[in-house]
């Protein structure tokens, strides 16, 4: 099949950072797979297309208005006209459902979070399949969206990786390097990150030179944070460095991964943080319900932010030797649960019921 995989942006973000995987597993299956952004953003996923040696488009070299967006992919369509198209992100899913409903191409849509915009639950029966990156938003898709059991599908957009570099366990002695990696936007509620850890600091101002917090990422809310941090006066215990596509030689050098999201659905950093043998503190949101488990992986956020991410960091320093095994386990987790024949097989099964749904209509 000819597949258009029509995304809103090249932004830097979890689903934007699959494309790459999803492409050449899709092409590995023998499909043809065009990759096409609705608008370019920061541009950070593109790097990860140029090293896997994919070619892309892009509609616009910026937001524009829906119907221009649509003009400029019909014609695309015009000229290279697809049997499939598969759209990912809420103006991505936007654009190739009324492209589908006027061309009458079929459309298949990622899911990639357990929450939904007005506009993608009342066009929800413009895709003919929904696949959600993680069981958490297959049962969203189910229960909240109400799409029928048959046109949900699941492929959980992870592969472990034994090759990439491991963290090394932290000594107890050194300063902890606590990092996340991420988009400053609100729903990581890097906020409420640094609220607690401020909390932390005056509660133990003896072990403000022990620790650092660096996210690595860029976006909307950068600004806001920077000012939160310099009125709590933590500059000197957190970084903001920016963007970096050196994501992996960022986790080898960390001791603990943290991440404080609203919501989540597959959370791929929190899966790479774990692939690399880090033990995490997180949120149960998503996924990491699953992947982080309270003394075998990491350290579960629940209630009060402030309070559980203190007692998460007092038991580290009264017991540093657990960040070892706690890595350990959390590595074993996603080389076994995520490996390549698993992804594989899961991207199969939906182009198996993809070609079932086109033929029976």
């Amino acid at each position: 099949m000819k597949i258009h995989y029509l995304v809103t942006s090249l932004e830097t973000g979890g689903a934007e950072f699959a494309i790459p995987d999803i492409v050449k597993t899709l092409q590995d299956l023998g499909h043809e797979v065009s990759i096409i952004a609705c608008e370019p953003r920061d541009m950070g996923a593109a790097i990860r297309l140029d090293e896997a040696g994919l070619t892309y488009q892009v509609l616009s070299r910026r937001r524009r208005a829906l119907p221009i967006i649509l003009a400029a992919y019909l014609r695309k369509v015009l000229t290279d006209r697809p049997d499939v198209i598969w759209t990912s992100l809420s103006w991505g899913n936007r654009i190739g459902q009324w492209a589908g409903r006027i061309t009458g191409i079929p459309v298949i849509s990622f899911k990639h979070s357990a929450s939904v915009r007005r506009y993608t639950y009342r066009m929800r029966e413009m895709s003919r399949l929904w696949v959600g990156d993680s069981q958490t938003v297959v049962q969203f898709l189910r229960d909240e969206m109400h799409i029928p059991e048959q046109q949900v599908l699941a492929w959980p957009l992870f592969q472990g990786n034994p090759a990439l570099p491991q963290a090394r366990a932290w000594d107890g002695e050194s300063v902890l390097q606590i990092g996340s990696v991420g988009r400053l936007h609100e729903v990581k509620n890097y906020a409420g990150l640094m609220d607690a850890l401020a909390f932390f600091l005056q509660k133990h101002p003896s072990l403000r030179t022990r620790l650092h917090l660096t996210i690595l990422g860029d976006g909307p809310e950068r600004q806001a944070l920077e000012a939160q941090i310099a009125r709590l006066g933590i500059g000197d215990v957190v970084s903001l460095p920016g963007f970096s596509a050196d994501v992996a030689d960022f986790l080898a050098g960390l001791h603990v991964y943290i991440q404080t999201s609203r919501y989540e659905g597959m959370c791929l950093a929190v899966h790479e943080a774990m692939n690399a043998a880090l033990p995490v503190i997180a949120t149960p949101v998503g996924e990491i319900r699953d992947a982080v488990t309270e003394g075998e992986t990491g350290y579960v956020l629940n209630g009060s932010l402030n309070e559980a991410l203190t007692d998460a960091l007092e038991r580290i320093f009264a017991a540093p030797q657990q960040l070892g095994r706690f890595g350990e386990q959390a590595r074993h987790y996603v080389l076994k649960k995520f490996s390549r024949e698993r992804y594989t097989q899961a991207a199969a099964r939906i182009i198996d019921r993809l070609k079932e749904s086109v033929h029976s209509n």
